[in-house]
């Protein structure tokens, strides 16, 4: 127990109660409550966005894994947006769908961001979500600076090897840069950082590019390139409207 009397938040019984909570009505309800109604809107056209682009062409099972993994991931980024811990589990679901279809686009490093996603931000939030969801939102500061620099330069050096040395792909350059750069969103993410969303939308603009350069070259995905774009107003959203907001004077390091 910590001074304040409340079980420490790196604690095996707080571990327990976070995995346990995922298999509750409440952990959804509390997820999904609580949301701007901003958040809502955009949501309620996202989902439409998504499934109208993904099944106009007819049914198939990528279309479906597709259009899954899009409006999974697109609800996520709004539980993120609204301080949810729910961003853990519906992040996980949609990481598997995309990473699918990324392999059969051969978009490599996309895969890499989103089982970074897995271990790094999905599992972390999952275990630890009460907790970190509790903690306060930071500006942007040294450490900031250090993980921001450390993380993208790290990430797009091993990506960029991956995509010309290990599977080469035909797009090595868009490819890295995008993956790294959602790394570098999620490090941010993690240690609670308001400026995770300048990444989040440069991150966007590049996954937009790197999907419509992919339709360009054959293997096109209309899903995923509409989830991208819809991921951009996601990230206005988080900019300007939500609790991470970057001109919020309220907002206090921690």
């Amino acid at each position: 127990m910590t001074e304040s009397g409340q079980t420490h938040w790196l604690s095996w019984a707080n571990i327990k109660q976070n995995v346990h909570d995922i298999f509750t009505w409440q952990y959804y309800r509390e997820g999904f409550s609580g949301w701007s109604k901003k958040s809502y809107i955009w949501l309620l056209v996202g989902l439409s966005v998504i499934i109208g682009t993904g099944f106009m062409h007819g049914f198939s099972t990528m279309t479906l894994i597709s259009v899954l993994g899009g409006a999974i991931g697109f609800t996520c980024t709004l539980a993120i947006t609204n301080n949810k811990r729910l961003n853990g589990v519906l992040g996980f679901v949609s990481a598997i769908l995309i990473s699918y279809v990324a392999w059969h686009a051969n978009n490599n490093a996309d895969i890499f961001m989103q089982v970074g996603y897995v271990l790094a931000l999905d599992i972390p939030v999952i275990l630890f979500g009460s907790a970190w969801n509790a903690r306060k939102i930071r500006k942007m500061d040294r450490t900031g600076w250090l993980i921001l620099l450390g993380t993208f330069i790290v990430m797009y050096s091993f990506l960029f090897w991956i995509d010309t040395q290990v599977f080469i792909s035909p797009r090595p350059f868009i490819d890295a840069f995008s993956a790294a750069i959602g790394f570098t969103g999620a490090a941010l993410m993690l240690g609670k950082y308001s400026s995770q969303y300048v990444m989040w939308s440069i991150q966007g603009v590049t996954s937009v590019l790197l999907w419509f350069i992919t339709a360009q070259q054959g293997d096109a995905n209309w899903v995923l390139f509409a989830t991208y774009l819809l991921y951009l107003g996601n990230d206005v959203l988080g900019l300007f409207f939500s609790p991470w907001r970057m001109f919020n004077k309220s907002k206090q390091s921690s």
